[in-house]
């Protein structure tokens, strides 16, 4: 795995940059426009886009479930 300056990696725990973050929501409204969330939560299709995109533009190597994660910790950080 790489990292950059926008990411650090200590064993298996991502740090997520403001970048990133931003990212991630910018993406997951598109998704939730495009039907593809349902009441209580995205399809699995919108992680794996998230993941995708953010590992390209940032030169690292996030998963579906960092994805999932990290919404769970901006839902419950309120940011």
């Amino acid at each position: 795995m790489s990292t950059t300056k926008n990411e650090k990696c200590k064993g298996k725990h991502f740090t997520w940059s403001k970048p990133m973050s931003n990212m991630l929501l910018e993406i997951l409204v598109e998704e939730a426009l495009k039907g593809n969330k349902s009441s209580s939560t995205f399809k699995a299709e919108s992680f794996v886009k998230v993941a995708t995109e953010i590992s390209q533009k940032f030169n690292v190597q996030y998963e579906p479930k960092h994805v999932d994660n990290h919404l769970k910790t901006v839902k419950k950080n309120g940011e």
